[in-house]
Protein backbone atom coordinates (compact mmCIF):
# COMPACT_ATOMS: atom_id res chain seq x y z
CA UNK A 1 0.00 0.00 0.00
CA UNK A 2 2.52 2.38 1.05
CA UNK A 3 4.48 1.60 -2.20
CA UNK A 4 1.37 2.10 -4.46
CA UNK A 5 1.01 5.66 -2.62
CA UNK A 6 4.88 6.56 -3.13
CA UNK A 7 4.30 5.34 -7.02
CA UNK A 8 1.24 7.44 -7.52
CA UNK A 9 2.90 10.49 -5.62
CA UNK A 10 5.95 10.15 -7.48
CA UNK A 11 4.26 10.49 -10.81
CA UNK A 12 2.02 13.21 -9.47
CA UNK A 13 5.41 15.02 -9.10
CA UNK A 14 6.85 13.91 -12.44
CA UNK A 15 3.68 15.30 -13.87
CA UNK A 16 3.70 18.66 -12.48
CA UNK A 17 7.24 18.83 -12.79
CA UNK A 18 7.04 18.80 -16.41
CA UNK A 19 4.11 21.25 -16.87
CA UNK A 20 5.68 23.44 -14.92
CA UNK A 21 8.94 22.68 -16.90
CA UNK A 22 7.00 23.32 -20.15
CA UNK A 23 4.97 26.24 -19.57
CA UNK A 24 7.54 28.40 -17.69
CA UNK A 25 9.80 27.77 -20.45
CA UNK A 26 7.17 29.11 -22.59
CA UNK A 27 7.08 32.20 -20.44
CA UNK A 28 10.94 32.89 -20.62
CA UNK A 29 10.66 31.75 -24.92
CA UNK A 30 8.04 34.80 -25.04
CA UNK A 31 10.09 37.52 -22.74
CA UNK A 32 13.03 36.83 -25.20
CA UNK A 33 11.01 37.18 -27.99
CA UNK A 34 11.20 41.19 -27.20
CA UNK A 35 14.39 43.01 -27.78
CA UNK A 36 15.34 46.81 -26.41
CA UNK A 37 18.82 48.51 -27.31
CA UNK A 38 18.92 48.71 -23.46
CA UNK A 39 19.09 44.96 -23.37
CA UNK A 40 15.94 45.76 -20.87
CA UNK A 41 13.99 42.77 -20.30
CA UNK A 42 9.93 43.82 -20.53
CA UNK A 43 8.14 44.00 -17.03
CA UNK A 44 5.64 42.25 -15.93
CA UNK A 45 4.07 40.22 -12.99
CA UNK A 46 5.70 36.80 -12.32
CA UNK A 47 3.06 34.00 -13.80
CA UNK A 48 1.48 31.63 -12.09
CA UNK A 49 1.54 27.78 -13.62
CA UNK A 50 -0.91 27.80 -16.26
CA UNK A 51 -3.17 30.12 -15.50
CA UNK A 52 -0.81 32.79 -15.60
CA UNK A 53 -1.75 36.63 -14.38
CA UNK A 54 -5.27 35.38 -14.91
CA UNK A 55 -6.72 34.69 -11.60
CA UNK A 56 -4.94 37.86 -10.45
CA UNK A 57 -7.81 39.86 -12.34
CA UNK A 58 -10.36 37.39 -11.90
CA UNK A 59 -10.54 36.90 -8.62
CA UNK A 60 -10.28 40.69 -7.85
CA UNK A 61 -12.57 42.16 -6.05
CA UNK A 62 -13.06 45.15 -9.27
CA UNK A 63 -11.64 43.00 -12.38
CA UNK A 64 -10.84 46.78 -13.83
CA UNK A 65 -8.76 48.04 -10.66
CA UNK A 66 -6.54 45.02 -10.81
CA UNK A 67 -5.86 45.12 -14.39
CA UNK A 68 -4.86 48.63 -14.45
CA UNK A 69 -2.33 48.00 -11.78
CA UNK A 70 0.16 46.19 -14.23
CA UNK A 71 0.72 49.87 -15.86
CA UNK A 72 0.31 51.33 -12.36
CA UNK A 73 3.38 49.26 -11.15
CA UNK A 74 5.12 48.78 -14.25
CA UNK A 75 4.78 51.18 -16.56
CA UNK A 76 4.02 52.09 -19.61
CA UNK A 77 4.24 48.84 -21.64
CA UNK A 78 3.90 45.36 -19.88
CA UNK A 79 3.82 41.80 -20.54
CA UNK A 80 0.16 39.75 -18.96
CA UNK A 81 0.29 35.96 -19.48
CA UNK A 82 -3.91 34.92 -19.52
CA UNK A 83 -3.12 31.64 -18.82
CA UNK A 84 -0.42 30.36 -21.50
CA UNK A 85 -1.16 33.16 -24.22
CA UNK A 86 0.91 36.33 -23.54
CA UNK A 87 -0.43 40.10 -24.20
CA UNK A 88 1.49 43.05 -24.50
CA UNK A 89 -0.33 46.04 -22.48
CA UNK A 90 0.50 49.71 -23.60
CA UNK A 91 -0.47 53.03 -22.53
CA UNK A 92 2.24 54.94 -24.63
CA UNK A 93 0.45 57.57 -27.09
CA UNK A 94 2.91 57.24 -30.30
CA UNK A 95 2.79 53.67 -29.61
CA UNK A 96 -0.94 54.03 -29.86
CA UNK A 97 -0.76 55.96 -32.73
CA UNK A 98 1.35 53.87 -34.62
CA UNK A 99 -0.50 50.65 -34.52
CA UNK A 100 -4.03 52.60 -34.98
CA UNK A 101 -2.78 55.14 -37.97
CA UNK A 102 0.82 54.90 -38.93
CA UNK A 103 1.17 51.13 -39.58
CA UNK A 104 -2.22 49.95 -38.97
CA UNK A 105 -1.52 47.27 -41.99
CA UNK A 106 0.20 45.35 -40.08
CA UNK A 107 -1.79 45.31 -36.86
CA UNK A 108 -5.40 43.11 -37.25
CA UNK A 109 -8.43 43.19 -35.09
CA UNK A 110 -7.84 40.06 -32.44
CA UNK A 111 -9.94 37.25 -33.61
CA UNK A 112 -12.73 36.71 -31.43
CA UNK A 113 -13.40 33.56 -29.26
CA UNK A 114 -16.07 30.98 -30.74
CA UNK A 115 -19.01 31.99 -29.26
CA UNK A 116 -18.60 35.55 -30.06
CA UNK A 117 -17.28 34.85 -34.18
CA UNK A 118 -20.58 32.45 -34.14
CA UNK A 119 -23.36 35.65 -32.84
CA UNK A 120 -22.21 38.04 -35.03
CA UNK A 121 -20.41 36.03 -37.47
CA UNK A 122 -18.91 37.67 -40.70
CA UNK A 123 -19.49 40.98 -39.52
CA UNK A 124 -17.84 44.33 -40.19
CA UNK A 125 -16.94 43.88 -36.20
CA UNK A 126 -15.23 40.54 -36.70
CA UNK A 127 -14.09 40.40 -40.54
CA UNK A 128 -10.60 41.34 -41.49
CA UNK A 129 -9.15 41.71 -44.83
CA UNK A 130 -10.84 42.40 -47.94
CA UNK A 131 -14.16 41.21 -46.84
CA UNK A 132 -14.28 43.70 -44.03
CA UNK A 133 -13.15 46.50 -46.74
CA UNK A 134 -16.43 46.08 -49.06
CA UNK A 135 -18.42 45.48 -45.15
CA UNK A 136 -16.62 48.98 -44.10
CA UNK A 137 -17.57 50.57 -47.62
CA UNK A 138 -21.02 49.57 -47.41
CA UNK A 139 -21.91 50.30 -43.94
CA UNK A 140 -19.88 54.10 -44.02
CA UNK A 141 -23.13 55.44 -45.75
CA UNK A 142 -25.31 53.77 -43.45
CA UNK A 143 -23.78 55.63 -40.38
CA UNK A 144 -23.04 58.94 -42.08
CA UNK A 145 -23.70 61.70 -40.11
CA UNK A 146 -26.56 62.72 -42.65
CA UNK A 147 -27.71 59.44 -41.65
CA UNK A 148 -27.85 59.74 -38.64
CA UNK A 149 -29.07 62.92 -38.29
CA UNK A 150 -32.16 61.33 -39.83
CA UNK A 151 -32.91 59.45 -36.70
CA UNK A 152 -32.96 63.02 -34.44
CA UNK A 153 -36.53 63.03 -34.01
CA UNK A 154 -36.78 59.74 -32.33
CA UNK A 155 -34.03 60.62 -30.20
CA UNK A 156 -35.21 63.79 -28.95
CA UNK A 157 -38.99 61.61 -28.53
CA UNK A 158 -37.78 58.70 -26.61
CA UNK A 159 -35.85 60.81 -24.49
CA UNK A 160 -38.19 62.90 -23.64
CA UNK A 161 -40.60 59.46 -22.57
CA UNK A 162 -37.49 59.03 -20.35
CA UNK A 163 -37.88 62.55 -19.01
CA UNK A 164 -41.64 62.22 -18.27
CA UNK A 165 -41.09 58.81 -16.66
CA UNK A 166 -38.85 60.45 -14.38
CA UNK A 167 -41.13 63.66 -14.15
CA UNK A 168 -43.46 61.14 -12.45
CA UNK A 169 -41.47 59.88 -9.68
CA UNK A 170 -40.20 62.88 -8.81
CA UNK A 171 -44.28 63.79 -8.48
CA UNK A 172 -44.86 60.79 -6.49
CA UNK A 173 -41.78 61.65 -4.21
CA UNK A 174 -42.65 65.05 -3.40
CA UNK A 175 -40.08 66.71 -5.40
CA UNK A 176 -37.00 65.03 -5.85
CA UNK A 177 -36.39 61.59 -6.39
CA UNK A 178 -33.46 59.47 -5.98
CA UNK A 179 -33.06 57.48 -9.03
CA UNK A 180 -30.68 55.10 -10.59
CA UNK A 181 -30.40 56.33 -13.61
CA UNK A 182 -27.97 53.61 -14.88
CA UNK A 183 -30.46 50.32 -16.25
CA UNK A 184 -33.33 53.47 -17.18
CA UNK A 185 -30.27 55.05 -19.29
CA UNK A 186 -29.40 51.20 -20.84
CA UNK A 187 -33.30 50.52 -21.60
CA UNK A 188 -33.76 54.19 -23.24
CA UNK A 189 -30.78 53.22 -25.48
CA UNK A 190 -32.00 49.57 -25.91
CA UNK A 191 -35.48 51.06 -27.25
CA UNK A 192 -33.36 53.77 -29.21
CA UNK A 193 -31.50 51.16 -31.09
CA UNK A 194 -34.69 49.05 -31.77
CA UNK A 195 -36.51 51.48 -33.33
CA UNK A 196 -33.85 52.89 -35.20
CA UNK A 197 -32.69 49.50 -36.45
CA UNK A 198 -35.68 47.83 -37.30
CA UNK A 199 -38.18 49.97 -36.90
CA UNK A 200 -39.95 48.56 -33.18
CA UNK A 201 -38.26 49.00 -30.00
CA UNK A 202 -37.82 46.48 -26.84
CA UNK A 203 -40.32 48.21 -24.82
CA UNK A 204 -37.53 48.33 -21.72
CA UNK A 205 -38.70 51.75 -20.90
CA UNK A 206 -41.98 50.19 -19.65
CA UNK A 207 -40.01 47.32 -18.05
CA UNK A 208 -41.43 44.60 -20.21
CA UNK A 209 -38.73 40.80 -20.56
CA UNK A 210 -38.24 39.92 -23.66
CA UNK A 211 -37.48 36.42 -24.43
CA UNK A 212 -35.09 36.85 -27.22
CA UNK A 213 -33.26 39.49 -25.09
CA UNK A 214 -32.78 37.36 -22.37
CA UNK A 215 -31.16 34.99 -25.15
CA UNK A 216 -28.86 37.41 -26.27
CA UNK A 217 -27.90 38.44 -23.01
CA UNK A 218 -26.83 34.51 -22.04
CA UNK A 219 -24.96 34.02 -25.05
CA UNK A 220 -23.14 37.31 -24.25
CA UNK A 221 -22.55 36.22 -20.59
CA UNK A 222 -21.78 32.93 -21.72
CA UNK A 223 -18.73 34.39 -23.78
CA UNK A 224 -17.59 36.27 -20.75
CA UNK A 225 -16.54 32.76 -19.34
CA UNK A 226 -12.75 31.28 -18.86
CA UNK A 227 -13.79 28.23 -20.56
CA UNK A 228 -14.89 29.69 -23.88
CA UNK A 229 -11.86 32.20 -23.79
CA UNK A 230 -9.45 29.71 -24.10
CA UNK A 231 -10.80 26.41 -25.51
CA UNK A 232 -13.26 25.97 -28.59
CA UNK A 233 -13.93 22.69 -27.64
CA UNK A 234 -15.92 23.55 -24.76
CA UNK A 235 -18.88 24.26 -26.01
CA UNK A 236 -19.50 20.89 -27.48
CA UNK A 237 -19.34 19.00 -23.74
CA UNK A 238 -22.99 17.55 -23.28
CA UNK A 239 -23.51 20.10 -20.64
CA UNK A 240 -27.32 22.10 -19.80
CA UNK A 241 -25.59 25.28 -20.51
CA UNK A 242 -23.95 24.22 -23.62
CA UNK A 243 -27.57 22.58 -24.97
CA UNK A 244 -29.29 25.60 -23.54
CA UNK A 245 -26.25 27.82 -25.80
CA UNK A 246 -27.51 25.64 -28.89
CA UNK A 247 -31.10 26.95 -28.58
CA UNK A 248 -30.35 30.25 -27.87
CA UNK A 249 -28.27 30.77 -31.11
CA UNK A 250 -31.39 28.68 -33.31
CA UNK A 251 -34.00 31.23 -31.86
CA UNK A 252 -31.68 34.03 -32.32
CA UNK A 253 -31.17 32.79 -36.01
CA UNK A 254 -34.93 32.02 -36.96
CA UNK A 255 -35.81 35.67 -35.13
CA UNK A 256 -33.45 37.60 -37.33
CA UNK A 257 -33.98 35.63 -40.70
CA UNK A 258 -38.15 36.01 -40.28
CA UNK A 259 -37.35 40.07 -39.60
CA UNK A 260 -35.31 40.39 -42.67
CA UNK A 261 -37.54 38.26 -45.01
CA UNK A 262 -40.00 40.48 -43.95
CA UNK A 263 -38.57 43.42 -44.53
CA UNK A 264 -37.47 42.17 -48.53
CA UNK A 265 -41.29 41.25 -48.98
CA UNK A 266 -42.02 44.48 -49.05
CA UNK A 267 -41.99 45.95 -52.04
CA UNK A 268 -39.14 48.94 -52.47
CA UNK A 269 -41.66 51.23 -53.43
CA UNK A 270 -43.26 51.11 -50.25
CA UNK A 271 -40.01 51.78 -48.06
CA UNK A 272 -39.52 55.14 -47.32
CA UNK A 273 -36.34 55.97 -47.92
CA UNK A 274 -33.60 55.36 -45.26
CA UNK A 275 -36.37 54.35 -42.64
CA UNK A 276 -34.57 52.44 -40.71
CA UNK A 277 -30.66 50.29 -40.91
CA UNK A 278 -32.15 47.39 -41.73
CA UNK A 279 -33.54 48.75 -44.81
CA UNK A 280 -30.46 50.53 -45.40
CA UNK A 281 -28.59 47.48 -45.10
CA UNK A 282 -30.75 45.66 -47.45
CA UNK A 283 -30.46 48.75 -50.03
CA UNK A 284 -26.46 49.26 -49.60
CA UNK A 285 -24.66 48.64 -52.35
CA UNK A 286 -21.30 49.16 -53.85
CA UNK A 287 -19.61 49.53 -57.04
CA UNK A 288 -16.72 47.35 -57.82
CA UNK A 289 -15.40 46.87 -61.82
CA UNK A 290 -18.52 47.65 -62.83
CA UNK A 291 -20.73 44.83 -60.94
CA UNK A 292 -23.16 46.02 -58.31
CA UNK A 293 -22.42 44.48 -54.96
CA UNK A 294 -25.12 43.70 -52.37
CA UNK A 295 -24.68 42.57 -48.39
CA UNK A 296 -25.74 38.79 -48.86
CA UNK A 297 -28.64 37.63 -46.32
CA UNK A 298 -26.38 36.42 -44.08
CA UNK A 299 -24.11 39.50 -43.98
CA UNK A 300 -27.15 41.29 -43.60
CA UNK A 301 -28.05 39.46 -40.48
CA UNK A 302 -24.43 39.61 -39.14
CA UNK A 303 -24.33 43.43 -39.18
CA UNK A 304 -27.66 44.14 -38.33
CA UNK A 305 -27.12 41.92 -35.03
CA UNK A 306 -23.87 43.78 -34.26
CA UNK A 307 -25.60 46.81 -34.61
CA UNK A 308 -28.23 45.84 -31.91
CA UNK A 309 -26.26 44.46 -29.36
CA UNK A 310 -22.93 47.04 -29.35
CA UNK A 311 -23.68 50.41 -28.61
CA UNK A 312 -26.52 51.02 -26.07
CA UNK A 313 -24.76 49.66 -23.47
CA UNK A 314 -21.88 52.12 -23.82
CA UNK A 315 -24.01 55.01 -24.39
CA UNK A 316 -25.64 54.60 -21.53
CA UNK A 317 -22.82 54.03 -19.58
CA UNK A 318 -21.18 57.12 -20.88
CA UNK A 319 -24.30 59.39 -20.29
CA UNK A 320 -24.23 57.89 -16.68
CA UNK A 321 -20.66 58.98 -16.17
CA UNK A 322 -21.14 62.70 -17.68
CA UNK A 323 -23.96 63.47 -15.93
CA UNK A 324 -22.36 61.57 -12.60
CA UNK A 325 -19.08 63.95 -13.55
CA UNK A 326 -20.69 67.19 -13.98
CA UNK A 327 -22.92 66.77 -10.36
CA UNK A 328 -19.38 66.15 -9.03
CA UNK A 329 -18.73 69.45 -10.40
CA UNK A 330 -21.88 72.43 -10.03
CA UNK A 331 -19.84 74.68 -11.72
CA UNK A 332 -19.56 72.65 -14.71
CA UNK A 333 -23.06 71.79 -14.29
CA UNK A 334 -24.31 75.03 -14.71
CA UNK A 335 -22.34 76.12 -17.44
CA UNK A 336 -23.76 73.24 -19.53
CA UNK A 337 -27.29 73.92 -18.03
CA UNK A 338 -26.96 77.78 -19.19
CA UNK A 339 -26.00 76.86 -22.49
CA UNK A 340 -28.84 74.20 -23.05
CA UNK A 341 -31.23 76.75 -21.68
CA UNK A 342 -30.20 79.09 -24.12
CA UNK A 343 -30.20 77.68 -27.13
CA UNK A 344 -33.45 75.78 -26.03
CA UNK A 345 -34.98 79.04 -25.36
CA UNK A 346 -34.84 80.15 -28.79
CA UNK A 347 -37.31 77.20 -30.31
CA UNK A 348 -39.46 77.28 -27.78
CA UNK A 349 -38.12 74.65 -25.59
CA UNK A 350 -37.48 71.80 -28.42
CA UNK A 351 -34.23 70.62 -29.47
CA UNK A 352 -33.53 70.79 -33.44
CA UNK A 353 -30.56 69.62 -35.08
CA UNK A 354 -29.27 72.86 -35.32
CA UNK A 355 -30.03 73.97 -32.03
CA UNK A 356 -28.11 70.67 -31.06
CA UNK A 357 -24.78 71.79 -33.31
CA UNK A 358 -24.55 74.86 -31.54
CA UNK A 359 -24.21 73.11 -28.08
CA UNK A 360 -20.29 73.81 -28.01
CA UNK A 361 -19.94 73.44 -24.17
CA UNK A 362 -21.98 70.12 -24.16
CA UNK A 363 -19.99 68.89 -26.95
CA UNK A 364 -16.51 69.70 -24.72
CA UNK A 365 -18.02 67.75 -21.71
CA UNK A 366 -18.62 64.83 -23.53
CA UNK A 367 -15.22 64.79 -25.09
CA UNK A 368 -14.10 64.92 -22.10
CA UNK A 369 -16.30 62.27 -20.14
CA UNK A 370 -15.31 59.93 -22.81
CA UNK A 371 -11.51 60.58 -22.05
CA UNK A 372 -11.98 60.66 -18.19
CA UNK A 373 -14.31 57.60 -18.17
CA UNK A 374 -14.24 55.93 -21.09
CA UNK A 375 -16.48 53.30 -21.60
CA UNK A 376 -14.47 51.17 -23.56
CA UNK A 377 -11.54 50.05 -21.79
CA UNK A 378 -9.32 49.24 -24.43
CA UNK A 379 -8.59 47.85 -27.91
CA UNK A 380 -6.58 44.81 -28.93
CA UNK A 381 -4.61 44.01 -31.90
CA UNK A 382 -2.42 41.40 -32.95
CA UNK A 383 0.64 41.93 -35.77
CA UNK A 384 1.03 40.47 -38.80
CA UNK A 385 5.17 40.94 -39.05
CA UNK A 386 7.99 42.16 -36.44
CA UNK A 387 7.66 46.15 -35.46
CA UNK A 388 8.86 48.57 -33.05
CA UNK A 389 6.54 49.76 -30.52
CA UNK A 390 8.20 52.37 -28.10
CA UNK A 391 11.49 51.08 -28.44
CA UNK A 392 10.73 47.14 -27.84
CA UNK A 393 10.98 44.75 -31.10
CA UNK A 394 7.77 43.18 -30.84
CA UNK A 395 7.10 39.67 -33.09
CA UNK A 396 5.18 38.46 -35.80
CA UNK A 397 1.66 37.50 -34.28
CA UNK A 398 1.74 39.55 -31.03
CA UNK A 399 -1.43 40.12 -29.22
CA UNK A 400 -1.17 43.89 -27.84
CA UNK A 401 -3.93 45.70 -26.05
CA UNK A 402 -4.11 49.74 -25.49
CA UNK A 403 -5.09 50.69 -22.02
CA UNK A 404 -6.93 53.76 -22.31
CA UNK A 405 -7.47 55.02 -18.48
CA UNK A 406 -4.16 55.52 -17.98
CA UNK A 407 -2.94 56.56 -21.02
CA UNK A 408 -5.84 59.83 -21.51
CA UNK A 409 -4.30 61.03 -17.93
CA UNK A 410 -0.95 61.72 -19.96
CA UNK A 411 -0.23 65.03 -19.18
CA UNK A 412 1.69 65.37 -22.04
CA UNK A 413 -0.88 65.01 -24.34
CA UNK A 414 -3.68 66.07 -22.07
CA UNK A 415 -2.68 69.29 -20.37
CA UNK A 416 -2.27 70.05 -17.24
CA UNK A 417 -4.48 68.29 -14.25
CA UNK A 418 -5.56 65.09 -16.75
CA UNK A 419 -7.01 63.70 -13.90
CA UNK A 420 -9.28 66.22 -13.48
CA UNK A 421 -12.53 66.64 -15.34
CA UNK A 422 -12.30 70.11 -17.25
CA UNK A 423 -14.10 70.28 -20.36
CA UNK A 424 -12.74 74.23 -20.95
CA UNK A 425 -9.97 71.86 -22.24
CA UNK A 426 -11.41 70.98 -25.33
CA UNK A 427 -13.37 74.38 -25.96
CA UNK A 428 -12.52 76.61 -28.42
CA UNK A 429 -11.36 73.96 -30.75
CA UNK A 430 -10.08 73.64 -34.02
CA UNK A 431 -11.65 69.75 -34.96
CA UNK A 432 -10.22 70.38 -38.54
CA UNK A 433 -8.11 67.35 -39.90
CA UNK A 434 -4.76 68.85 -40.37
CA UNK A 435 -1.23 67.17 -42.10
CA UNK A 436 1.10 68.70 -39.85
CA UNK A 437 5.35 68.79 -40.97
CA UNK A 438 6.69 67.72 -38.37
CA UNK A 439 10.14 69.54 -38.92
CA UNK A 440 8.30 73.02 -39.38
CA UNK A 441 5.87 71.75 -36.40
CA UNK A 442 5.32 74.40 -33.13
CA UNK A 443 6.33 72.57 -29.73
CA UNK A 444 2.25 72.67 -29.09
CA UNK A 445 2.43 70.60 -31.69
CA UNK A 446 5.32 67.99 -31.50
CA UNK A 447 3.46 67.39 -28.29
CA UNK A 448 0.68 65.52 -29.91
CA UNK A 449 1.20 62.75 -32.00
CA UNK A 450 -1.95 62.87 -34.29
CA UNK A 451 -2.66 64.95 -37.17
CA UNK A 452 -5.82 65.92 -35.55
CA UNK A 453 -4.63 69.10 -33.75
CA UNK A 454 -6.92 71.18 -31.19
CA UNK A 455 -5.63 74.56 -30.73
CA UNK A 456 -6.57 75.94 -27.62
CA UNK A 457 -6.48 79.30 -25.22
CA UNK A 458 -7.52 78.79 -22.00
CA UNK A 459 -7.40 81.41 -19.17
CA UNK A 460 -5.59 79.77 -15.81
CA UNK A 461 -5.51 81.40 -12.73
CA UNK A 462 -1.96 82.03 -12.97
CA UNK A 463 -1.22 82.89 -16.85
CA UNK A 464 -2.65 82.71 -20.33
CA UNK A 465 -0.97 79.59 -22.53
CA UNK A 466 -1.44 78.29 -25.57
CA UNK A 467 -1.50 74.74 -25.42
CA UNK A 468 -2.48 71.33 -27.94
CA UNK A 469 -4.40 69.31 -26.69
CA UNK A 470 -4.95 65.41 -27.85
CA UNK A 471 -8.42 63.80 -28.48
CA UNK A 472 -9.07 61.04 -26.80
CA UNK A 473 -8.55 57.49 -28.12
CA UNK A 474 -12.17 56.06 -27.31
CA UNK A 475 -13.67 55.54 -30.52
CA UNK A 476 -9.82 54.10 -31.48
CA UNK A 477 -8.66 55.86 -34.30
CA UNK A 478 -7.19 55.04 -38.28
CA UNK A 479 -9.60 52.90 -40.79
CA UNK A 480 -10.86 51.07 -38.04
CA UNK A 481 -12.34 53.95 -35.95
CA UNK A 482 -15.32 53.08 -34.40
CA UNK A 483 -18.30 52.93 -37.35
CA UNK A 484 -21.05 54.24 -34.67
CA UNK A 485 -19.32 56.93 -33.69
CA UNK A 486 -21.19 59.45 -35.19
CA UNK A 487 -24.21 57.73 -34.03
CA UNK A 488 -22.97 57.42 -30.44
CA UNK A 489 -21.76 61.36 -30.32
CA UNK A 490 -25.05 62.24 -31.86
CA UNK A 491 -27.41 59.92 -28.91
CA UNK A 492 -25.38 61.20 -25.96
CA UNK A 493 -25.76 65.03 -27.28
CA UNK A 494 -29.60 64.67 -27.59
CA UNK A 495 -29.81 62.77 -24.19
CA UNK A 496 -27.90 65.09 -22.04
CA UNK A 497 -29.44 68.23 -23.55
CA UNK A 498 -32.55 66.72 -23.02
CA UNK A 499 -31.96 65.71 -19.24
CA UNK A 500 -30.10 68.84 -18.53
CA UNK A 501 -33.05 70.97 -19.76
CA UNK A 502 -35.70 69.31 -17.17
CA UNK A 503 -33.11 68.24 -14.62
CA UNK A 504 -31.24 68.94 -11.61
CA UNK A 505 -28.63 66.30 -10.72
CA UNK A 506 -26.82 65.49 -7.10
CA UNK A 507 -25.07 62.48 -6.40
CA UNK A 508 -26.92 60.32 -3.61
CA UNK A 509 -25.37 60.16 -0.20
CA UNK A 510 -22.48 58.06 0.64
CA UNK A 511 -22.55 57.18 -3.20
CA UNK A 512 -19.57 57.11 -5.15
CA UNK A 513 -18.96 55.19 -8.40
CA UNK A 514 -17.20 52.49 -9.18
CA UNK A 515 -16.02 51.48 -12.87
CA UNK A 516 -15.95 47.76 -13.74
CA UNK A 517 -14.44 45.81 -16.63
CA UNK A 518 -17.64 44.38 -18.81
CA UNK A 519 -17.56 42.24 -21.70
CA UNK A 520 -14.56 40.26 -22.15
CA UNK A 521 -15.24 38.81 -25.61
CA UNK A 522 -15.53 41.35 -28.34
CA UNK A 523 -14.46 44.45 -26.65
CA UNK A 524 -12.86 45.19 -23.28
CA UNK A 525 -15.47 47.48 -21.84
CA UNK A 526 -16.25 49.24 -18.67
CA UNK A 527 -19.45 49.70 -16.59
CA UNK A 528 -20.50 51.36 -13.22
CA UNK A 529 -20.58 48.96 -10.67
CA UNK A 530 -23.42 49.21 -8.93
CA UNK A 531 -24.97 51.82 -11.46
CA UNK A 532 -24.83 55.19 -10.79
CA UNK A 533 -27.55 56.54 -7.54
CA UNK A 534 -28.07 60.18 -8.01
CA UNK A 535 -30.68 62.83 -6.83
CA UNK A 536 -32.98 64.24 -9.43
CA UNK A 537 -35.16 67.47 -9.09
CA UNK A 538 -37.35 69.04 -12.26
CA UNK A 539 -36.34 72.14 -13.32
CA UNK A 540 -39.16 74.89 -13.97
CA UNK A 541 -38.43 76.86 -17.21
Amino acid sequence: MIAISLFVAWGLFLVWFSMDSWYFRQVDRSRQEFQHPDGKTIPGETPKLLVGNLMQVYRAKNHLSAYLWFHEQFGEIVQIFWMWRQQISITNYHASRHILVDNQKNYSKFPPNSLIQRLYGHSVLTNDGEDWKRHRLLLNEVFSKQRVADFHDILVDYTERLATKWQRSIQESGGSAQLNIYPELTALFLDLIGQISIGKDFAALEGEADELLDRLKYVLHQSTRPVHQFAKWWQNLPLPSNRKLRQAFAAIDDWLYELIRQRKEISEASIPPSSNVLDLLLQATNSVEGEVQRLTEREVRDNLLAILLNGHETVATSVSLTLYLLAQNPEKLARAQAEIDRIAAKDNGKFTKAGLSALDYLHSVIIESLRLRPPVAGMQRISSDRDILAGWSIPARQAVGITLMPLHQNPEYFGERPEQFHPERYLDRDLTVTSVNVENATPSQRQCPFKRLLTLEREDSNSRTQTGVCLPLTFGDGARRCLGEHLAMYEMKVALAVLLYHFDFQIAPNFEAELELGKFGLFLTNFPKGGIEMVIKYRIH
